[in-house]
């Protein structure tokens, strides 16, 4: 509670428990911010010894730490804070501390011939798209492995399907209206279209893979999704005869398949523009985002449209977290909205992140935390979000010389963005491996 001195009675909690202070109240001037909590936490941990051992150095030992209360990021001093929540001073106040997040760092720049329109990411290589026709495999060290150029006008997305020591099978799709599924050959690195997958009937604008990489689905401008079987066929050629026919073939091809029309499982139609993201919530739910002003829920076993959540302006694209249950959406009109895709009325926006100038071309949520999001837009930076920070993002990347295109994650350190400048690039966000994952929260 708070006295006639302006103080509160605090007490500070943390999920990473090497920065554990005691958890007896603390009489705290209402007029403090993070600076002065720091000072306060690394006091006490300084006392306690805590987080520290014997070769840490003196710098080393003054930590920084970002604080919650009530769930929301401390951004002014504390009476303005509670002002402004309408959190009580006749109490006890809890406050979460944890450790700031660091500072993303470029670290790499994959420059391409053209406009990097899609990033996908595996555990060692990147996966990119162009507007110059080809779809690239990169190694984090910026290292060009293949150029893949099977297509006749711009590459929208690619998606992996699948990495393995030996193979990785992978999917671009194009203006050209196609999506090729292709295999890739580790030892060799050279890549071939395995299956030519036909049936929209304008430009291919995103995919998306199933969890259980059988079933992959897309959109197009000509306003319709559709599912396909994602699953490479290994004896694909439309060669029919007897097995010495068959055996000559192969030789004279050297034994490289000939590439075979695949035609989609499904069409959903309900879209009125053009679709512009989709993502799968689980094997058989999918969620699309359109130019129509739409994102809609998909029951893919009865092929129907459960329901439909409308916004005011063109959807750039969506992303969803199986941790925090919730999609994020980039829009024209500028902002980052969280929206609970279970809600069939009420407020589905749950709520609204602005920051950007431009239309936000791209979002991606962490794999790893609930709260973390990034963002692209047209106004050329990249922005790290913590939900938590009701308003404004953690940091805004400004490396970009024209409109982002995409942004992407790997699982724990890294993030990627891709633009109109011609440029991937690679951030670092391991703060020099200082940052606590949540293996750290045991």
């Amino acid at each position: 509670m708070a006295d006639e001195s302006g103080y509160v009675q605090a007490r500070f909690v943390t999920k990473q428990t090497k920065y554990a202070v005691p958890e007896s109240p603390f009489s705290v001037p209402v007029k403090v911010g993070s600076q002065e909590l720091n000072e306060l936490i690394n006091s006490l941990l300084s006392s306690h010894d805590v987080g520290t051992s014997e070769s840490d150095s003196e710098n080393e030992r003054n930590f920084q730490f970002d604080f919650l209360i009530d769930g929301i990021y401390l951004q002014e001093t504390l009476d303005k804070h509670m002002r402004l929540y309408n959190i009580s001073t006749e109490s006890v106040v809890e406050i979460e501390y944890l450790e700031k997040h660091p500072a993303p760092r470029p670290d790499n720049c994959l420059l391409h011939d053209d406009w990097v329109s899609s990033i996908a990411v595996c555990k060692k290589c990147i996966l990119s798209g162009s507007y110059d026709g080809n779809a690239y495999v990169w190694d984090f060290k910026g290292t060009c492995i293949l150029t893949f150029d099977g297509h006749t006008a711009p590459v929208k997305s690619v998606s992996w399907i699948s990495v393995d020591n030996d193979v990785g099978v992978f999917l671009s799709a194009s203006h050209d209206q196609s999506i090729r599924l292709s295999e890739w050959s580790r030892d060799k690195d050279t890549a071939q279209c395995i299956h030519i997958c036909k049936g929209h009937t304008q430009s291919v604008d995103t995919l998306a893979v199933d969890s259980s990489q059988t079933k992959f689905c897309s959109g197009s401008w000509d306003k319709t999704l559709k599912v396909w079987s994602a699953v490479p066929d290994p004896s694909a050629s439309d060669e029919t005869g007897d097995e010495e026919k068959v055996k000559k073939k192969q030789k004279t091809m050297s034994n490289k398949r000939k590439e075979t029309t695949r035609t989609p499982l499904m069409t959903l139609s309900g879209h009125t523009e053009a679709v512009s993201s989709v993502l799968w919530i689980d094997q058989s739910t999918v969620c699309s985002a359109g130019w129509d002003h739409t994102i809609r829920v998909w029951d893919i076993s009865a092929g129907v449209n459960k329901h439909t959540l409308n916004g005011s302006k063109v959807f750039c694209d969506i992303s969803y977290s199986p941790l925090a249950r919730l999609l994020v959406s980039g829009s024209a009109d500028r902002h980052v909205r969280l929206w609970d895709p279970r809600t069939t009325d009420g407020a589905v926006v749950k709520k609204t992140l602005k920051s950007h100038q431009g239309w936000v071309s791209s979002v991606a949520w962490s794999q790893s935390s609930e709260f973390e999001i990034i963002s692209g837009s047209y106004d050329t930076t990249v922005n790290l979000w913590d939900t938590r920070s009701l308003n404004t993002p953690l940091f805004t990347m400004t490396e970009h010389q024209d409109k982002v295109m995409s942004v992407n994650w790997t699982l724990h350190s890294s993030i990627l963005s891709g633009g109109a400048d011609n440029q991937l690039i690679i951030y670092d966000i391991s703060g020099g491996g200082r940052r606590t994952r949540s293996s750290d929260m045991e």
